[in-house]
């Protein structure tokens, strides 16, 4: 999907604009670091940004001050050369039509890998022998970036007018992606970059790991969440939950069911998923575990009261470390207690 271009090229772009007050080792274990330009904030203290626009999964990287509007024109940045600058958030996930008929997610506007992984294959180990499966939609999307596989800019859908890319069956279309006429010039025809592969390997000089991968940068290291094909070495994903539960079943009930939709675990009697809350996905073998189990893409703010708050870092739907302010969910291990019984 990508045009190779030699290291010595891609590093004096990228640093271009980032500022080089000092460079050191930024390695941090909860996956987010000051050196990112998204900010991580729920909403800033004037209301005027925040949300998924300050976050990594705003790929226009336009980031803007507090005291700009959230839909002020988005600047050119470093990483324009890699991918088309589509100027929209959400654009590089959904599409409000001709949306992709392969996979059944919300408005889905980018292509997919329809199942080519490695799955785990230690069933015994957490005795849900004959439980396991390929990953289903909702760990499909996330793939779609995640395993490096998939230019992070191939939607079916460009923004705008004459857009539509009638390519509703999710394949990959280059020529299509190098017709966007507002990518800042010829840069980005024919280069059009993946996440990477795992931990950073692979054909790094056609991926985002060719500068996201350096431990001792201020770019921020990305290898934490370039997933690859092998997700033998990675939480379970596309796994059917028990549906019998009680004494020696080291899994806890969710609190509401919903047959062929999900189940959930509903922590504040709602009866309603809200975004904190784990759930589980039903593509049809019953509830299964699934990347969108433990995380939303579009942030979880670690005080889901406050309207001022940072996200808990990697998305995930529950903190680790320390409970959400409105509901007391988190502390150690507070994720993974969740659905196990320990």
């Amino acid at each position: 999907m990508s045009l190779k271009i030699t290291p010595k090229t891609v590093l004096s772009i990228s640093l271009v604009g980032m500022g080089m007050g000092g460079i050191g080792a930024v390695a941090f274990a909860d996956g987010w670091d000051p050196n990112s330009k998204a900010g991580n904030m729920s909403r800033d203290a004037n209301a005027r940004n925040g949300g998924i626009s300050d976050t990594r999964h705003n790929l226009t990287l336009s980031y803007l001050d507090s005291t700009l509007s959230s839909h002020a024109p988005p600047r050119a940045t470093p990483m324009d050369f890699a991918r088309n600058n589509y100027a929209e958030v959400c654009v590089y996930c959904h599409t409000p039509h001709g949306a992709n008929r392969q996979i059944n997610a919300p408005l889905w506007n980018r292509t997919v890998n329809p199942g080519n992984y490695t799955i785990y294959d230690r069933p015994t180990v957490i005795g849900l022998e004959g439980r396991l499966s390929l990953p289903g939609p909702s760990s499909l999307t996330c793939l779609s970036c995640h395993d490096g596989t998939i230019a992070i800019d191939s939607v079916l859908n460009m923004p705008g007018s004459g857009g539509y890319g009638n390519n509703e069956l999710g394949t990959s279309n280059m020529a299509f992606l190098d017709n966007w006429p507002n990518s800042g010039g010829a840069g980005t025809v024919g280069n059009h970059f993946t996440l990477g592969g795992e931990l950073g390997t692979g054909d790094v000089n056609s991926a985002c790991a060719l500068c996201h991968s350096a431990p001792d940068s201020v770019i921020p290291d990305f290898r934490l969440f370039m997933l690859g094909t092998d997700l033998r070495n990675d939480h379970v994903v596309g796994i059917t939950f028990p549906t019998s539960f009680g004494p020696g079943i080291d899994y806890n009930e969710p609190e509401v069911t919903i047959p062929g939709r999900w189940a959930f675990f509903d922590t504040n009697g709602s009866g309603f998923a809200e975004k904190y809350e784990v759930r589980l996905y039903d593509s049809g073998a019953g509830p299964a575990v699934e990347c969108a189990s433990c995380h939303d893409p579009h942030g979880i703010p670690s005080e889901n009261s406050n309207a001022v708050s940072q996200f808990i870092p990697s998305f995930l739907r529950i903190s680790n470390s320390t409970p959400n302010a409105s509901d007391g969910i988190g502390g150690p291990s507070g994720l993974c207690l969740t659905c196990h019984a320990k």
